[in-house]
């Protein structure tokens, strides 16, 4: 069985708890400093936040950066 990309798992999990929240990809991207788009590449797994960004996604959600992986 082919395993997911990190990437892929870390953006199913970004978009998991943006829902748990009830959040849009666009206040999400706000909180973070950027668009709706960037959030949608994050969950899509097409791109990883940097670490900083990271940081904050995790801080926002109250959550640590195993719960992403």
């Amino acid at each position: 069985m082919k395993q997911k990309t990190t990437a892929k798992m870390i953006g199913e999990n970004i978009r998991r708890l943006r829902l748990q929240y009830g959040e849009t990809q666009e206040e999400l991207g706000e909180l973070i400093g950027y668009g709706a788009t960037t959030v949608a590449n994050y969950e899509s797994g097409y791109r990883k936040p940097d670490l900083e960004t990271f940081f904050m996604i995790a801080e926002h959600y109250h959550a640590s950066l195993e719960d992403f992986t």
